[in-house]
């Protein structure tokens, strides 16, 4: 839907917020994830302190990675990020270079200014592509509709099945990341110039925690 300038910028801000908010809760849950995975290898006698909490914050973690990576990149979806792109085609005017220049008040020669590329209906495509060429988006998907979503029976009753038809890598939880943080990134710049880190903060935090554990246990031996 075409919005006035003023209504594109209140939809933008917000619209913006809220998957930022979300992208950060798919990336923090991967990165939460891969430690628990890694410390199984490195501190599996810390982690059996209380196996029963790791293997349900374990698979919860699980679910939610594959929940919102089917959300967020659900392109029959009435929000995520195919709903931000037909947002952004349909209002591209109010991203144009002048309207970056006004909001923050650049002066003509300013460096965010210089080589800018505009925005077309050509560079929000080939976003589009950069999602559809994701290597494990069917592998969200069927996930989704299959167990973690609803349960079919052939997987519920078949668990290695999932496994094979719907693999999912290291590798791909680590694009679709990358995916989502520069798309939300790059048309942020261009609304305004402010761009996010997406560190997951107190990532040390389960690293802290198994040390602490490590050292008590030693000292009640």
């Amino acid at each position: 839907m075409k919005l006035s300038r003023e209504q594109f910028e209140k939809h933008f801000g917000d619209y913006r917020e809220h998957l930022r908010s979300e992208v950060h809760r798919f990336r923090d849950s991967v990165d939460v994830y891969r430690q628990i995975q890694e410390r199984k290898v490195d501190q599996l006698d810390v982690i059996n302190i209380a196996p029963a909490f790791f293997g349900v914050v374990e698979s919860s973690l699980f679910t939610t990675i594959v929940l919102w990576a089917d959300k967020l990149f659900d392109e029959k979806g009435e929000r995520g990020l195919f709903n931000f792109l037909s947002f952004i085609e349909y209002n591209r005017e109010w991203l144009r270079i002048g309207e970056l220049k006004r909001r923050r008040s650049y002066p003509d020669d300013h460096w965010m200014l210089k080589g800018r590329t505009p925005i077309t209906l050509e560079s929000i495509n080939r976003d589009r592509e950069k999602i559809r060429e994701l290597a494990a988006l069917k592998s969200y998907r069927l996930r989704r509709d299959k167990f973690h979503g609803h349960f079919d029976k052939d997987y519920f009753f078949n668990r290695d099945r999932i496994e094979t038809e719907a693999p999912i890598r290291w590798k791909d939880l680590v694009d679709a990341g990358d995916v989502m943080g520069k798309l939300i990134n790059d048309y942020s710049v261009d609304f305004d110039g402010k761009s996010y880190s997406w560190e997951t903060i107190n990532i040390d935090d389960l690293s802290q925690l198994l040390q602490a554990a490590s050292r008590g246990r030693k000292l009640s031996k």
